[in-house]
């Protein structure tokens, strides 16, 4: 997993206006919370958001947020909020998670080799999901899960009971729930 760092703010003031005065100034308002932590109000500098999200890409959103001098602690980027029309950031929310404590996540699935099908029968790969709901340790959590998908022929399917079985790591979604098929 990448070992990515954002730095924060703390900000005292809250509401429309002082918001409204971050987003000038180049920042985004955010806040942390988490199971045995008080909410907090921060802001992060939006090119340096854009770049973590830049980085993070199709990958599990696992970050470490630093406050000055303080320890950087592990959160999970909850939600984003954007403008519709600028798609200029408006609130980034962190969920603060302690490294003995398991997450639940949506992890994405990356399909690896052509699939038989594909090759020999004229047939198209098709994501039925694009990401699994997991269980685990925030050290456990992976980027994203590798499928084989080569020995796939038309009409066969893959189901998260068949997905690699990762240590740390329990898949959540029902066993029997298709994740990648050959179709004509």
């Amino acid at each position: 997993m990448k070992d990515l760092t954002i730095n924060v703010t703390p900000r005292e003031e809250t509401g429309t206006g002082p918001s409204s005065r971050l987003r000038k100034e180049g920042r985004v308002p955010a806040i942390s919370y988490g199971k045995s932590k008080e909410p907090t109000q921060l802001s992060v500098d939006s090119r340096e958001l854009s770049v973590v999200l830049r980085e993070i890409g199709n990958s599990t959103p696992l970050v470490k947020i630093k406050s000055g001098k303080s320890k950087a602690s592990t959160s999970v980027i909850q939600e984003i909020q954007r403008h519709p029309i600028t798609d200029k950031f408006l609130h980034v929310d962190f969920r603060e998670v302690a490294e003995d404590e398991s997450v639940i996540l949506e992890v994405p699935v990356h399909a690896q080799g052509e699939a038989w099908g594909v090759k020999n029968e004229n047939g198209t790969l098709e994501y039925v999901t694009h990401s699994v709901a997991v269980r685990a340790l925030p050290k456990n959590i992976p980027e994203f899960i590798d499928c084989d998908v080569s020995e796939l022929k038309v009409g066969d399917l893959i189901h998260i009971k068949e997905l690699p079985e990762l240590e740390g790591v329990e898949y959540l979604d029902h066993a029997e729930q298709p994740v990648f098929t050959v179709i004509v």
